[in-house]
């Protein structure tokens, strides 16, 4: 039986769900997801990856995305718009394997044992940032030394596509005797900023975007093809976003790795060298081919996740900490 009230009928018996599965086995599997889906992406779009660190190396070059690409096809070859090709797939590897089940970690962590689930409701916007932060911070402890290597491959290709994803770490180490493996990590501070920032946002601005646009079309979440487009979509937008807010760190970034050999060069001395020397207008350098690259490649990693995750049985529903129920009205 049912009771009528001024807002509809109500049921006697409260809804409830099934809790998911949160075993390793259920991480792991998530993990599996995100770094499928970051691999396949990244290498589609190492190109553009390419072209984007070359005009950050070498400002005033190239006028634009597509006339660096012909020039370093021209001069170069058609092979150099792939250098970097093997840190590329090692490090963003790591990155889907270790961010996306950390992100769902966190989330679930903050929501259900730091805070209560009313508060953790009440400020889904922050628990979604803090938790995208913290997995962009053991993301970041993986992709430094791995990202270091990709830019000195493409910023001197004739010094280390010789020597390999292995032989470009060991002479990255051996710059600095004195400092050793820690060599590896002076671009740390720069890039774990990047990606804390990036990171934080992407995942905000998917999970906001996706709601706003099933919100306005609740039912595309009917078929599945309409709800890959919309992750499609909003992995875009995401990644659009999240790439205008973080350009500042990842033109200092880029500029850490070329300066700091034979030494450590922090976030903060290597900004300040980069204005002294090449003003402002220099930490947004390659901004629009960035904003290609990264709407590109969020777009294709939400995608794909959430294809891959899909094919292992998980749910939406099952990373929702919402118990959201649709209404339909008739007539």
């Amino acid at each position: 039986p049912t009771f009528t009230t001024p807002f509809g009928p109500i049921s006697p018996q409260p809804l409830s769900r099934e809790r998911p599965d949160l075993s390793f086995n259920f991480y792991a599997l998530l993990g599996l997801s995100g770094g499928a889906g970051c691999v396949l992406t990244h290498t589609l779009v190492i190109p553009l990856d390419v072209v984007k660190t070359r005009m950050q190396t070498n400002p005033g070059e190239y006028d634009g995305i597509f006339d660096g690409a012909a020039s370093i096809a021209k001069k170069e070859g058609i092979n150099s718009l792939f250098l970097g090709t093997q840190a590329t797939i090692v490090g963003y590897l790591w990155y889907g394997v270790s961010v996306y089940p950390s992100y769902a970690f966190f989330k679930r962590f903050i929501g259900d044992q730091i805070l209560s689930p009313a508060f953790a409701v009440a400020h889904a916007d922050d628990v979604a940032l803090i938790a995208g932060a913290m997995a962009s911070v053991i993301a970041s402890l993986g992709l430094t030394p791995i990202e270091a290597c990709r830019i000195r491959a493409v910023a001197e290709p004739d010094v280390y596509r010789p020597l390999g994803l292995m032989g470009t770490l060991g002479v990255i180490q051996n710059e600095d005797s004195s400092s050793g493996w820690k060599n590896l990590y002076s671009g740390l501070p720069s890039l774990m900023t990047r990606q804390v920032i990036f990171g934080s946002v992407k995942f905000l601005a998917f999970e906001r975007s996706s709601e706003a646009i099933f919100g306005v079309w609740p039912e595309l979440r009917d078929a599945t093809y309409t709800a890959l487009g919309v992750s499609l979509v909003a992995g875009g937008f995401s990644g659009a976003l999240s790439s205008v807010i973080s350009q500042p760190a990842d033109s200092i970034l880029t500029y850490v790795a070329k300066k700091s050999s034979g030494g450590n060069l922090g976030i903060l001395d290597g900004a300040r060298m980069m204005i002294q020397e090449e003003g402002v207008v220099s930490l947004f350098r390659g901004l629009s081919s960035r904003c290609v690259w990264a709407g590109c490649i969020i777009a294709g990693q939400f995608l794909l996740y959430d294809v891959f995750r899909a094919m292992f049985g998980i749910t939406g529903n099952d990373l929702n900490q919402v118990f959201e129920v649709a209404l339909t009205i008739d007539g």
